[in-house]
């Protein structure tokens, strides 16, 4: 097991013929996509890759996702952590065209001269478990949001009291 704090290229087919295993971690504040889209940028990814070749030959890296961020709240406008844990299975591919062939099963990422960003890829996946809404859950948010009771008898008096048409009622009666 390698644990890697600075470089973030892998090359994936090496790490797949060796079974291996890489550990990356990387502040929140490192990923600067990311950051603009948080509430605040404290916090840290953790990121657990495992090599391996299926049945096709085909490399594999199995990735654990770990990470706790901090989004605001479109109902309180305030700070809430939304932790992430995903697992993902990542298949490289070396061009554009061979995406189709790859297994729904399975998130297929380019490489660059054999190469994979792992940080950017990682970086790619936490950019797409962000909620549409981020909300708090609904018993951690402390504003009312009731408007109160309805008092239909003082609405139908308020209403006849500043009726506009009641001029056109004396009319009528005569």
């Amino acid at each position: 097991m390698q644990e890697s704090q600075q470089n973030s290229c892998i090359q994936p087919r090496k790490l797949a013929n060796k079974n291996g295993e890489v550990r990356f971690k990387w502040p929140v504040s490192q990923l600067s996509r990311l950051c603009g889209l948080l509430y605040q940028d404290t916090g840290e990814v953790q990121v657990i890759i495992t090599g391996s070749i299926d049945y096709q030959d085909r490399c594999l890296l199995k990735t654990v996702i770990k990470a706790d961020l901090v989004l605001q709240c479109q109902t309180t406008f305030e700070g809430f952590r939304h932790s992430v844990d995903k697992s993902i299975t990542i298949c490289p591919v070396v061009a554009e065209s061979q995406f189709a062939e790859v297994d729904d099963a399975y998130e297929p990422v380019l490489l660059d001269d054999g190469f994979l960003d792992i940080k950017q890829a990682v970086e790619d996946e936490l950019i797409l478990s962000l909620p549409l809404v981020a909300n708090k859950p609904v018993e951690q948010i402390d504003q009312k949001m009731s408007f109160g009771e309805l008092d239909e008898a003082k609405i139908a008096e308020e209403a006849q009291k500043s009726n506009p048409f009641s001029v056109l009622e004396n009319l009528k009666k005569t």
